[in-house]
């Protein structure tokens, strides 16, 4: 997760959810029934990091659920160098994404969950800004269907190009697999932006996507120490303010099949 250039360099935790209209945040009737499904999760995660620092405890909640990551792919220059990676502390690309794909293995482990990766270039690495979002799409199809998934978290697709290229693409799958249960999480750190979450839901309504809160069975223990496993990402973050002791906030999506 690399922080786009003119992102502040520091983040306001206590916005989160805050700009989101109280009766919106209350409990949906489905609440007590998702809460109780233990079934696992199949989690989108733009970068290598996005799924356990949004979604540690829901992965841990759930076994036998899996991460697929979009961006493990190296670009064609194995030697550029993005200030991102630089921050990181080091010097190419295919050092920074060999050490990531070590840090997210250990990550994994400590959540109890399995890793797919999709091969596609972080858009640090790209020339062109959007990537081929119909191959993505494709490719998520097809993976999901491999795991034959029932219940998909897909980002909210907040700030990041590469987070909301990745919403856009799962909501292009999910048309075509009506009978999973989608939800939304909020992807950390950006969540922590004022107005990021309430903005990004009024531009899907506006899309007729609609989406309503959900309580997820989630278990932070260790949520903590899988977090702090990418050591090279909180380097050029700083900090990652209480991400591993807020609660973790998700989104049904309407549609699809019901809780089972």
């Amino acid at each position: 997760m690399e922080i786009a250039a003119d992102a502040p360099s520091e983040m306001n935790a206590d916005a989160a959810g805050t700009d989101m209209p109280a009766e919106n945040l209350l409990p949906t009737a489905l609440d007590a029934e998702t809460s109780r499904d233990p079934s696992p999760f199949v989690v989108v995660s733009p970068h290598l990091d996005d799924a356990v620092f949004s979604c540690a405890g829901l992965l841990r909640a759930h076994p036998g659920s899996v991460v697929v990551t979009v961006h493990t792919g190296l670009p064609e220059a194995l030697d550029m160098s993005t200030d991102w990676d630089r921050r990181c502390g080091f010097s190419s690309a295919a050092e920074a994404m060999e050490r990531r794909q070590a840090e997210e293995r250990l990550a994994l482990k400590l959540v109890g969950c399995s890793g797919r990766g999709l091969g596609f270039v972080d858009s640090q690495y790209r020339e062109g800004a959007d990537g081929n979002s119909m191959q993505l799409a494709d490719s998520l199809l097809h993976a999901l269907a491999g795991l034959s998934a029932g219940r998909v978290a897909l980002p909210l697709g907040l700030f990041h190009s590469d987070h909301v290229r990745v919403s856009d693409a799962g909501l292009q799958v999910r048309r075509a697999c009506p009978g999973v249960c989608w939800f939304f999480y909020e992807d950390v750190p950006y969540c922590y932006r004022a107005g990021a979450v309430r903005e990004r839901l009024a531009q899907l309504r506006a899309r007729g996507v609609v989406a309503t809160p959900a309580r997820l069975k989630t278990d932070l223990t260790g949520k903590a120490e899988a977090v702090s496993a990418y050591a090279s990402q909180l380097r050029a973050l700083g900090s990652l303010p209480d991400a591993s002791e807020r609660a973790e906030s998700y989104w049904r999506l309407a549609g699809g099949r019901p809780p089972a």
